[in-house]
């Protein structure tokens, strides 16, 4: 769920865990999502999936959650 409108997307920059998650379309599982147990949170400042593809192919490093953008999720 989304905590604030200008925001969609969470990055987490958990060296173990880099991913982006879609807050529009957060799943719940106990291995799902678990947005709560990100520590330090960074959002993109969009709401737009284009500004998302755009942004993880530059940064390279980072993949799209499984659960909430399986869509674009390259592992």
């Amino acid at each position: 769920m989304r905590r604030d409108p200008r925001y969609r997307f969470l990055i987490n920059d958990n060296p173990v865990r880099l991913e982006v998650h879609d807050l529009d379309n957060e799943k719940y599982g106990p291995f799902e999502c678990q947005i709560n147990e990100i520590r330090k949170l960074r959002y993109l400042v969009s709401t737009q999936e284009s500004n998302l593809v755009a942004w993880l192919s530059e940064n390279s490093s980072y993949d799209a959650c499984a659960y909430c953008l399986s869509q674009y999720n390259t592992g």
